[in-house]
């Protein structure tokens, strides 16, 4: 049975965490001007195993549907590879190879590379995540591939989990974007996210989430909106 300190501080988390969405979302509220609107759906599976306290490796398959749903859009493989340099920070590598299939049904195949640094620090009921990444090759833009001109893309993300109180839902939210380095125009932010979504775990190594996406496209011809809704499966060797 909870005592009342323990049943306040709950709350007080509960509302915390709301805050915390509101504020994430209020961007989004002005800037949700884009030529047209999507709806997609993202399914996925990861494997991951930690080799050491410090190193571990993982591979990811995605499977993407837009155009409401009435296409197939990108699978995509993507392994990685992370180092704990300290308790709060970590380093790692990653690679994407993907098969996708653009309005004429045409299938083109791309790949990339991603450098990263993500921060992590836990306040109470909170974990609060701090990524940064540099990636090379393509970006997830519509028609950005044209002349084979290779992107570098320095994306950025703030993420909070919740850690709800004697529960297996573990709430989050999130948000990320997009600053196209080497633009033929120069540098430019033209895509952002709002993440929300929780996940349960059934065990210490199995876990399943379910999400929802805003993406919001801008300072590109024909931007989109795109409403999307994912769910993942995750398991740790």
């Amino acid at each position: 049975m909870k005592n009342p300190a323990q049943g306040e501080m709950m709350i007080k988390s509960q509302k915390i965490f709301i805050l915390i969405i509101v504020v994430c979302t209020l961007p989004f509220l002005k800037i949700s001007n884009a030529q047209t609107t999507d709806f997609r759906l993202r399914t996925g599976v990861k494997i991951q195993k930690e080799f050491s306290k410090k190193f571990d490796a993982s591979i990811e398959y995605e499977l993407r549907f837009d155009n409401n749903l009435t296409k197939f859009d990108q699978t995509l493989i993507e392994p990685s590879v992370s180092y704990n340099v300290a308790k709060p920070l970590t380093i790692g590598a990653e690679w994407r190879f993907m098969y996708e299939q653009d309005l004429k049904r045409r299938i083109s195949y791309k790949q990339r590379g991603a450098f990263f640094l993500r921060f992590k620090k836990s306040f109470g009921d909170f974990d609060f995540k701090l990524k940064t990444a540099i990636q090379y090759g393509f970006d997830d833009l519509t028609n950005t591939d044209l002349n084979n001109h290779k992107k570098i893309i320095n994306r950025n993300s703030l993420s909070v989990d919740y850690n709800w109180f004697g529960s297996k839902l573990t709430p989050f939210a999130g948000y990320e974007f997009f600053y196209h380095i080497n633009n033929p125009n120069g540098g430019i932010i033209n895509q952002s996210r709002l993440k929300l979504g929780t996940s349960y775990r059934f065990s210490k190594a199995s876990e399943f989430s379910a999400y929802y996406i805003f993406e919001n496209e801008f300072n590109i011809a024909n931007p989109v909106d795109a409403n999307i809704v994912g769910f993942a499966y995750s398991y740790k060797f």
